[in-house]
This record gives C-alpha cells, structure tokens and sequence, in this order.
C-alpha cells in the first residue's frame, strides 16, 4: 500500500481463508477433477451443479446455516473487529467482491461508533444491480477488444494476422474435438476450458500483449506453455470451498430472475464462448438457497469516495462502477482505458489512491491516467520463439535447482578464467591456446547473452517468458551451434594429439555442460 503511518487490518471472511469451519472444504477438488475431464457445457454445468447442492446438504447435515456466511454478517463481524480493536475511525478499501464488503459495513455501521473517513471501491459489484447474466458478453467483448488492437497494430497484424477469426473457428472446432495437454496428469482442453483460462488471463492488463502469442500456441495445440501454469490453475481451484456458494448465489440473489434471462440469451447466442464459470449456471438455476431481502436496497452514501474501473474489465463491468458512483454522492470516478480487473494493480492507481487516501475531500491528480491512457499496448512481435526458456528460468531462478546452477556455474567461471590465462600468456609472449580461447569466449559470450536476455524479458512481464526471449536473442542458437561444433573439433585435436592436461580438460567439460543446457532447452538450430 502506498501509504505511510497507518494501521492497516486484513482478517478472514467467515468460512474462508484460517477461519472455522472450513465449508465443503472437497468442493474444489471434486470441481477440478470434472474440469479435467471432457464434457459438453450442458454436461458440466449439471456435474458442477450436483456438487453445489450436495455442499448446501452437507452443511445442512452438519448444522450450518449458510446465512450466517454472507456479507450482511461478515461485515457486520468486520464493525465489531473495528470496535474491539479500538479504532475510532477507518478508511474502507475493496475491490470487485471486496466492494460489496465496503457497502455492507457502510450499512453495518449506521448504528455503531465506528466512523468511515474514506471509501475507495476499484472494479465495482453494486448491491441489487450485480452479477448479470451477460458474463460471457462481456468476456468476449473484451477479447475482441484486445484481437482490434493487434489488428490495428500494423506489427502485430502482421506478426498474428487474421487472428480474431481463427480464434472464432478454432473454439468452434474444440467444442466437439477437444485438445488434450500431456503433463502431470492428462488434461482436455475443450472451448469453455479454453475460454475460462482465457479470462483469467484478461484480469490483468499485464497479460494483454502476451494474448496473440498464447491464442496462437492454443490454435497450433502446442500446450508447452502449460507445463507453467498447470500447477497454479490447479491451485486455485482447489482452494474453491462452500463459502464461494454462498458469495456467489446467496449474496447475489436478488438479481437472479433478469440474469436468469440474460443467461439464457446468451448461451443462445454465444455457445462458443460459454466459460467453465462453477457458479454461474447454479445461480441462476438454483431453487434451494433462499433470498436475502436486504440485498435489494442499494447502499449510498455522502462519505468521501474514489470510484475506479478499468474499461477492459472482463468480469465487472464499467456500468456498474457509473452505478457506484452514482449512489456515493461525493466521489470522484476515474476510468482506466485498456486496464483489466483491479486498476490499483497499475502504478498510475496507486498514485492517485495515494493523493486520495491523504485529502479525500480533494478530487486526486489524473495526470498519471491521461498518459496511461495514451499509451497503446506492446504486443512483442520481435521474438525468439522457445517455449523451453522459461523452464529454465525456473530451475534456476525459483527452484534453485542445484544440478542446473553447477551446470551453469562452472562453464562461465572457468571460461573467464581460461580467457584471463590467455591473454596474459599473450602479452607475456608464451603459448597461447586460439582454439580454447576461442571457445572460452563464445561460452562467455552465449552465457551472458541468456541471462541478459532471460532477464530482459522478465522486466517485460506478463507470459512472454512462456514463449521465448525478446528479439534481440536471435544469435543465442547460432552462436550455440557454433559451440558445439568447436567442442568436436576440442575432443577431436586433444585426443589425437593426447594434449590431456587442466586447461583442454575444463574447457571440454565446460562445452559438454554448456552443450547439456543447449539440447536440454533447444537452444540451438539443430533443433530449430
């Protein structure tokens, strides 16, 4: 957060995160397994709807009373944590679900010490005008959105021509001939899991560049770039538990009769596009969990407010953060253009919530956002393309993987060594050894060359590591064949010459360790 001597409290909703008890804590697991597997949208929604029910039955086998989960009473928990804890006076902070959080303790509240001095409320959820049928629209209004801008990117046209309606063809071919991702575990990938790792992926603006590329990789069924990002999908369904039910349909039930129909149409309209959403088709469908009256009054309020939305929001919608804004009387309402969900996720978002935080009475600088807005998204079209880099990567940089480091390590210390030993016995007139000073330097050369490469692309951000390294790294597989070849030419001379001292033997090693790297990563035009 960017501001200085304040308390800042964070505690778990009810039935989430530490908290007691852990609703259908299996919920997540049984999810994943059905989503692993190949079913039709109709097939899956009925699956994932069975284990929402079976959830609601446990709970109350147990004796839980679902209500007791929901934002009326979490919020309420909140005010008293509040009162316990002391604090006379607080700024309330949410974004998406976490701003019905903030209209809940604004409610709960009325009646107690607690005073709110500010609101911030990034990518809004209205009480009594949220979660509309139309997920799937919006979803797809913002995909087409970011396939416009590489259309209109005469680069990235170039580079992922054609691409919108390749996209289009390709998930209608994957409803009925799903592709399947060979990993840890087998894994089949039909339109709406294709579709459902898609949005995720338009949250955040980070990831918008990287679309074409990962969109390409799904058309050409190259699923390499999963083997990173398998485990986390995995994760976070898994954590999914009972209180996600409750958040998702109790909360949000005093919309369902015109989501109902939204729903509908839009299933009707966009099969293709249909997401393998766990909630969706339960909500609207669902005849069990009973109705919270209160959830139909919209909360307003005069307390100074920062309303913010991202216009490329792929799961709350711009109209909703205007409806905020329009219920709390005194804010101020900033629209991020070509930002997904959370623009305080952006530096521009933390300056202004900084100005906010500091005089909320004051409306807050946009200078940041006018630049923002201006600035077009960078779709790396110069790039070379290995989907093996990032493993890498992640072996030595995250796994700390001890083998690869060695492998690494030695070659680039004994090559800067045999360097230096060369060319001091250069200018001291003694034997020099061309062919290992040689291939010393091209070591040196390929070594530096990835890792400034490698770090290049990280500063970048979003999924191009999954893919490759920027542009510049073009010459890291000829400059590798070369040392390869270098290499037989080192074992060839030395054993027909049985020259086998220090010098020959450590720079064999190092090309062999150097050459491990090479084939283990395809980094090399043998390969290519």
């Amino acid at each position: 957060m960017p501001v200085k001597n304040r308390d800042i409290i964070m505690f778990d909703y009810r039935g989430s995160g530490y908290s007691l008890p852990n609703l259908c804590p299996d919920l997540g697991a049984k999810h994943w397994d059905v989503l692993k597997e190949n079913h039709d949208y109709k097939s899956f929604t009925e699956i994932v709807n069975k284990q929402c029910y079976d959830c609601l039955d446990e709970l109350k086998q147990k004796g839980i009373d679902y209500k007791r989960y929901s934002t009326e009473v979490k919020t309420i928990d909140a005010v008293k944590l509040i009162e316990q804890l002391g604090y006379g006076e607080v700024n309330l902070f949410g974004i998406s679900n976490g701003t019905m959080g903030v209209q809940g303790f604004i409610r709960a509240a009325e009646n107690s010490s607690v005073k709110i001095r500010s609101i911030y409320s990034d990518s809004n959820v209205p009480m009594a005008a949220f979660q509309n049928g139309k997920t799937t629209q919006l979803y797809k209004q913002v995909l087409d959105n970011i396939l416009d801008d590489c259309a209109n990117d005469p680069e990235c046209n170039k580079a992922h021509p054609n691409l919108k309606e390749r996209l289009y063809s390709f998930l209608l071919k994957t409803q009925t001939k799903p592709l399947v991702y060979k990993g840890a575990e087998e894994f089949v990938f039909n339109s709406q899991e294709i579709n459902g790792i898609l949005q995720q992926f338009l949250y955040k603006s980070d990831y918008y560049k990287d679309l074409p590329l990962l969109l390409e990789a799904f058309i050409a069924n190259d699923l390499t770039f999963m083997d990173a990002l398998y485990g986390i999908f995995e994760t976070l369904v898994k954590k999914h538990n009972g209180t996600s039910i409750v958040n998702y349909v109790y909360d949000w039930k005093a919309r369902q009769d015109i989501a109902k129909k939204e729903y509908k149409q839009t299933t009707e309209q966009y099969p293709e596009f249909m997401i393998s959403d766990f909630y969706l088709d339960f909500y609207v469908s669902d005849t069990m969990v009973s109705f919270n009256a209160r959830d139909t009054i919209p909360v307003t309020s005069d307390i100074p407010a920062l309303v913010m939305a991202g216009t490329y929001d792929p799961i709350t919608s711009v109209e909703h953060s205007k409806i905020m804004h329009s219920r709390y009387s005194n804010s101020y309402y900033f629209e991020f253009e070509k930002i997904g969900h959370g623009v305080y996720g952006t530096t521009c978002g933390k300056e202004i919530f900084k100005a906010f935080i500091e005089q909320p009475n004051q409306k807050p600088n946009d200078a940041c956002l006018m630049e923002l807005n201006a600035t077009p998204i960078n779709f790396p079209t110069a790039l070379y393309k290995n989907n093996k880099i990032n493993k890498l990567i992640q072996k030595v940089g995250l796994q700390k993987n001890v083998l690869w480091i060695f492998l690494l390590a030695f070659p680039l210390l004994f090559s800067l060594i045999v360097c230096f030993k060369e060319v001091i016995s250069f200018f001291r007139k003694k034997d020099v050894n061309p062919l290992n000073l040689l291939q010393a330097t091209l070591i040196l050369l390929f070594l530096i060359g990835l890792s400034y490469y490698s770090f290049e692309t990280i500063q970048l951000g979003g999924l191009t590591l999954l893919f490759g390294l920027v542009g510049g790294a073009w010459w890291l597989p000829w400059i590798s064949t070369t040392i390869l070849i270098f290499a037989l030419i080192i074992v060839y001379q030395t054993i027909k010459k049985s020259n086998i001292n220090l010098w020959n033997v450590g720079i064999m090693m190092s090309s062999i360790f150097v050459g491990l790297v090479i084939f283990s990563f395809d980094i090399n035009l043998f390969l290519k």
